[in-house]
């Protein structure tokens, strides 16, 4: 399972940077109150819901601030539990690989040693939190942190989602599995909602050993059919990626046959001074 959310992380990664080179700032009201702001009055881009039990060690700029929601039956979280729901964190810190871990060793209520312990992060009890923190040693000194909520239901982040854009039309191929809610510290601040589902396989009931309809061609049809004609339409058939521009959004759309899933992105840049 662990390979999978590895495997996955790399493939978003990737799906962001595409997504990065398309899009271009636009204005966007009544998104700064998302923000919180740190001592120097500075925005900081944490989510309103963010724990603060939770302390960002030594921080001098938050990269980005997410929650996500996974209900995806082959994917574990980093507890190895089904069904959860997590904040994640990108933050610079001023400070060093060890020094980080140690701090959160040390107000971990409840450290959690693994056989298998990696040696750039640390497991532990905050308070109903479980929480990973990890620091790869790299030259900017970015911190990485996961806290978990005890359950993925939890009330409190359904707020995240009241606004998620309806603009993908999904047909029984295919489940909802993960959702996101985030914002970016970037191009003076973006605002950014992912999901991604997986397309049920038919499978092979006249024995013929080949699938009885290939689910992927049919997306592609129609979403190429639906879509086609957006402002700004365009599409990769080598990497299977579509981008088009809905209202104030910038879409980017991939069809990953060999995750079996969709991956869907959407961003709008919004101004922090509201």
């Amino acid at each position: 399972m662990k390979k999978i959310i590895l495997i996955l992380a790399v493939f978003i990664i990737i799906v962001s940077a595409v997504l990065d080179t398309a899009l271009k700032n636009q204005s966007n009201k009544g998104i700064s109150k998302k923000i919180h702001s740190n001592e120097k009055n500075e925005s900081n881009f944490l989510l309103e819901g963010f724990p603060k039990q939770v302390p960002l060690y030594k921080l001098t700029k938050v990269s980005s601030n997410k929650i996500f929601i996974n209900t995806d039956p082959k994917n574990s979280s980093a507890f190895g539990q089904n069904n959860f729901a997590y904040y994640n964190v990108v933050f610079y810190s001023n400070s060093s690989k060890e020094e980080f871990l140690n701090y959160y060793k040390s107000i971990f209520e409840k450290e959690i040693i693994e056989e298998f312990q990696s040696p750039d992060m640390v497991k532990g009890i905050i308070g109903q939190y479980k929480v990973t923190a990890a620091h790869y040693g790299s030259e900017d000194n970015s911190g990485y942190l996961q806290v978990y909520l005890p359950s993925h239901n939890d009330k409190s982040i359904g707020q995240y989602f009241s606004l998620f854009p309806e603009i993908l039309k999904v047909n029984s191929t295919s489940i909802e599995h993960e959702k996101s809610y985030g914002l970016l510290n970037q191009k003076g601040g973006e605002v950014e909602f992912t999901k991604y589902f997986t397309v049920i396989d038919s499978g092979d009931a006249d024995k013929d050993g080949k699938d009885d309809i290939d689910e992927f061609v049919l997306l592609e049809t129609e979403y190429q059919t639906l879509y086609g004609q957006k402002p700004r339409y365009s599409y990769n058939k080598e990497n299977k990626t579509m981008e088009w521009k809905e209202g104030d959004f910038e879409v980017t759309l991939v069809l990953s046959r060999a995750h079996g899933r969709i991956y869907l992105m959407i961003r709008k840049p919004f101004n922090k001074k509201g």
